[in-house]
């Protein structure tokens, strides 16, 4: 195993994130307000129950407001310490900060491919699928593969598969009172390395690489996903609410639901993880299982737009940084950074066109956003949990809720 430093000390004079007021930032308070009017509409369209926005500029937050409830009934209110199911925001914030520090020590190329690594995909169509493609969503992987169905017979979950209670043989638990055996990760890793590729490089985006990617980083450094995470990562900086399986650190009432699953866990998903791929590794996947925060999410792209630094601590080094927030494969018409979404540049994206070609960030399923732009030197994040009660509500989307905050943050900016 490589020992990881959690952080270096550096010479670096910039604080952690503080607080400020939005003049002295370089917005306009009165134009800021345009935030809470959209933020409100979208919970009075039953876009959403409640959500967190915060906004932070040259390392000041100027901007960090709570809204509406935890659900539609209204009796719970969302407070600023309450936490969201990231989603796919996991992928930035715990798979790849890792794979930045495997880099940055010369453990992992993104040049090479999954064979280099993984020796379980050298008879398989996965042999030669470059890393660096799958971070950039091109590498021919096909785009969801419903795992828990492959375990479900007529509407019914296989007995011999789950338990209701939890034991040696019963490890991994999916929700509450609903527990899979733990050789099923190997389980889901096999349909995935079975499963036919794409031939062609289009893009297409997928979670099945950062199956891998966990199996690379557990391997390298011989530590879980989430151990390391936390170790290297949330505790140095602060996000304390930033973690896998929030339950067994916070009080339910701390987090905010998310879907009730009528389907496959037959229950309302609270305080576990609403990928089913991910719940069914036991709440830690590479690409979902991240709970936190909207002050706690923040940081940690503080970190990331600071080149690396945060709080006179190195995290990671910047060449690092600089390489997974560009454009890898901008001659394919393909978007993406490493790992990190990045602007399209027209309105089908996920970003208004007002931030900056070096801006980055990741949207979530669940309902949330964090984006950086170093130009203006902006954090933004939305977190909202859109799936409560029911995932197909897409008003989040139609309604564009996330992309004209944004828009609203950028109109406020009188420098």
């Amino acid at each position: 195993m490589r020992a990881f430093q959690s952080g270096r000390r550096t010479d670096n004079k910039k604080k952690r994130l503080k607080y400020s007021i939005p003049i002295e930032e370089g917005f306009n308070p009165e134009k800021l307000k345009k935030v809470d009017s959209i933020v409100l509409n979208g919970i009075d369209e039953k876009a959403y129950p409640g959500a967190q926005v915060l906004i932070a500029r040259r390392g000041n937050i100027v901007y960090n407001k709570s809204f509406g409830h935890h659900t539609y009934e209204k009796k719970r209110k969302v407070s600023s310490t309450d936490m969201y199911d990231l989603a796919s925001i996991t992928k930035v914030t715990a798979s790849i900060p890792n794979l930045m520090k495997l880099v940055e020590s010369g453990d992992v190329n993104l040049d090479y491919n999954l064979c280099d690594y993984l020796g379980y995909v050298d008879t398989t169509n996965y042999i030669n699928m470059n890393l660096r493609r799958m971070l950039a969503h091109n590498a021919g992987l096909v785009s969801w593969i419903p795992f828990y169905m492959k375990t479900m017979a007529r509407g019914q979950l296989k007995f011999d598969i789950y338990s209701n209670t939890q034991s040696n043989e019963y490890k991994n638990k999916v929700t509450e009172g609903l527990y899979i055996r733990q050789e099923y990760s190997d389980s889901i890793r096999n349909w995935i390395i079975n499963h036919g590729i794409h031939k062609k490089h289009d893009y297409r985006y997928s979670d099945l690489g950062y199956y891998f990617y966990k199996d690379i980083i557990e391997q390298k450094t011989g530590e879980d996903l989430d151990y390391l995470s936390d170790s290297l990562f949330y505790k140095p900086l602060g996000a304390t609410t930033m973690t896998y399986k929030p339950l067994e650190k916070f009080s339910k009432n701390k987090i905010t639901p998310t879907e009730n699953d009528m389907f496959f866990r037959k229950k309302l998903v609270h305080g576990t993880v609403h990928d089913p791929g991910a719940a069914m590794l036991g709440g830690v996947a590479g690409h979902a299982g991240l709970f936190s925060n909207a002050n706690d999410l923040a940081k940690i792209f503080a970190m990331y737009m600071n080149h690396g630094e945060y709080g006179g601590e190195r995290y990671i080094d910047s060449a690092v940084i600089a390489e997974f927030t560009k454009v890898q494969f901008p001659e394919e018409d393909n978007r993406r950074g490493a790992g990190f979404d990045k602007p399209s540049g027209d309105e089908n994206g996920p970003t208004c066109e007002c931030v900056s070609e070096r801006s980055f960030g990741h949207t979530g399923f669940t309902g949330t956003l964090a984006w950086a732009d170093p130009d203006k030197e902006i954090i933004y994040i939305f977190l909202s949990n859109r799936v409560y009660p029911d995932a197909e509500n897409k008003k989040l989307i139609r309604m564009s809720v996330r992309t004209q905050i944004q828009e609203a943050i950028y109109a406020a900016i009188e420098d």
